[in-house]
């Protein structure tokens, strides 16, 4: 399976009030989303932890919290998620929005920093119709689900609903494990 749902009913509201409270937050950072070619393009996100400015990205690095992360408050809730599914080390932290009727388009994640954390999704708002997808599997996520998912493998995200969608992934790795 490339999907798991671990927990339901995490409290997401007040991140959910903070986001909606700093509309300016919303693609200070475009790499993801900038290009036509890439399949994020036409959705929005908040970096709230990941490698310092003037670091490569496609290199290893440690990940630093953000400005976003403290204007959001969202710090003791990626902790928790790490100390809950066992993780030594916190990666990067990207809160992600998909406008009503768009789609992240198939894809599959490759490099340094998605080559070394396993992700967990905590959904902030969603609505019945919406979709996390691999072949031959999708989930249909409700606010305050924490689900892992495999993303080395394809997998795409649909939106068919009149409502946004919004996804705090949370990269944790597990020194442990070795993934690769």
């Amino acid at each position: 399976m490339n999907l798991n749902l671990i927990q339901r009913g995490i409290p997401v509201a007040e991140i959910h009030w903070a986001i909606q409270s700093h509309p300016e937050l919303w693609n200070q950072n475009t790499m993801r989303t900038q290009s036509p070619d890439s399949p994020h393009h036409g959705l929005d996100d908040i970096w709230a932890r990941y490698g310092a400015a003037d670091q490569d990205p496609t290199k290893p690095h440690d990940a630093h919290w953000h400005e976003p992360a403290d204007i959001l408050g969202i710090k003791p809730v990626c902790l928790d998620i790490m100390r809950l599914v066992g993780g030594s080390i916190l990666g990067g932290v990207l809160i992600t929005r998909i406008p009503p009727g768009v789609m992240c388009k198939k894809h599959f994640d490759r490099g340094w920093h998605a080559d070394a954390h396993y992700k967990y999704a905590l959904q902030i708002t969603s609505a019945p119709g919406q979709f996390f997808c691999f072949e031959g599997e999708s989930l249909e996520s409700k606010p305050g689900d924490l689900y892992s998912f495999k993303n080395e493998f394809t997998h795409w995200v649909t939106n068919d609903t009149q409502y946004e969608r919004i996804t705090m992934i949370v990269c944790v790795r597990k020194e442990h494990v070795c993934r690769g």
